[in-house]
């Protein structure tokens, strides 16, 4: 019966017009968060955090494979690539360099500086439409 396909298919459609109710899936996230909160305050759970780190540490993060994946250079690249993407998804590619020209050398505040980019490829951007 839990295997018969017919079974399945409603299922899945009374739980989708259920979920499809206003505000239901809001409240199950919200209740969801809110036992998420109470279980990661526990001890329990703190020393269950600690050793499963120590245990991914010692057999996975360890191992000479492992490492030389990790701390490749090609690898370091990629990620300092990524992370620099993400922290400065808000700043036009053509104009990072400059952006961190602004922030590094002449040590302009990083608000005020992407500002002033922004207002830069607002500019370049109206040239463009308007030549």
């Amino acid at each position: 019966m839990a295997t018969d396909p017919e079974i399945k298919q409603r299922r899945r459609e009374g739980l989708r017009r259920y979920l499809a109710q206003p505000g239901t899936l809001l409240a199950k996230r919200e209740i969801l968060r809110r036992t998420m909160e109470k279980v990661r305050a526990t001890p329990e759970h703190q020393d269950w955090l600690r050793e499963h780190g120590k245990r991914l540490y010692r057999d996975v993060l360890t191992c000479p494979d492992v490492v030389e994946k990790t701390q490749s250079p090609e690898t370091n690249a990629k990620r300092s690539e990524s992370i620099r993407s993400f922290r400065l998804r808000d700043i036009p590619h053509g104009l990072r360099t400059e952006y961190r020209h602004l922030v590094k050398v002449k040590r302009i505040p990083a608000a005020e500086a992407k500002q002033i980019i922004l207002d830069q490829f607002k500019r370049q951007m109206g040239a463009r439409t308007a030549g």
